[in-house]
């Protein structure tokens, strides 16, 4: 099966500075890529074409599901290292053994419930370390589509502005929105998951081309910008 990663630094070679900045190219080359040779799997399987076009379209979604994650990871690892940053996935910080570093950067996000503390929806997170310490620069939390969960990332924002440590953390979500639940206004406004999602994070990041834009409601190539301002006010 073709390899993401591998299409990713030959994508990379290609197009240099400017990689970051076309994600949906390399999504829109690589699904192309990949639906074509899941469509000649299927056919040597026994499936019709029409079949074997259907289940294609549908596995692809399901890979992207996966990949998404990692696919932002790939593209972000570059510039949060120019940046002098660092970039950890969520899922690492759940583990019961960390490196002191790790440690520091689960501390700085940690939620409290009373006697009970929990980690937010993280599924990225970026830091600066210095001295000995670290500086939390943002969550960023991940979705394909939301299907009335829009409001699990707006949650941990706030109970992040609860907590001095924690106040100053952007929370990002990124998402290509599959089901198109708050890329458009509809006759004018927008929808309920785009304004509580809008009003409570501090931006959302489009990996898509076509969208109504806001201050707050951007392409994802806007995150390299807003990166750089945000790590030179520390």
């Amino acid at each position: 099966m073709i390899n993401i990663e591998k299409e990713f630094e030959s994508f990379k070679k290609s197009h240099g500075p400017k990689t970051f900045l076309r994600l949906s190219l390399f999504l829109n080359e690589f699904r192309q890529k990949y639906q074509k040779e899941k469509f000649q799997e299927l056919l040597k399987k026994g499936n019709s074409q029409d079949v074997a076009h259907n289940k294609s379209r549908q596995s692809w979604v399901a890979f992207l599901g996966r990949q998404l994650e990692n696919i932002i990871l790939l593209f972000l690892k570059d510039v949060c290292e120019e940046l002098g940053l660092r970039i950890i996935k969520g899922d690492t910080l759940k583990a019961r053994l960390l490196n002191s570093e790790q440690s520091l950067v689960r501390r700085k996000i940690i939620v409290h419930f009373g006697q009970y503390s929990l980690l937010p929806d993280a599924d990225l997170i970026i830091y600066r370390p210095f001295n000995n310490d670290i500086q939390i620069i943002a969550i960023l939390s991940i979705k394909n589509s939301f299907r009335e969960r829009y409001t699990e990332t707006p949650f941990w924002k706030l109970k992040l502005m609860q907590d001095e440590i924690t106040r100053p953390v952007k929370v990002f979500m990124i998402t290509p929105d599959n089901d198109g639940e708050i890329s458009f206004l509809v006759e004018g406004r927008p929808t309920k998951a785009r304004i509580v999602m809008e009003y409570e994070l501090d931006s959302i990041y489009l990996a898509r081309e076509d969208f109504d834009g806001s201050q707050k409601v951007k392409s994802l190539q806007d995150l390299l910008e807003d990166l750089k301002l945000i790590a030179n006010k520390y």
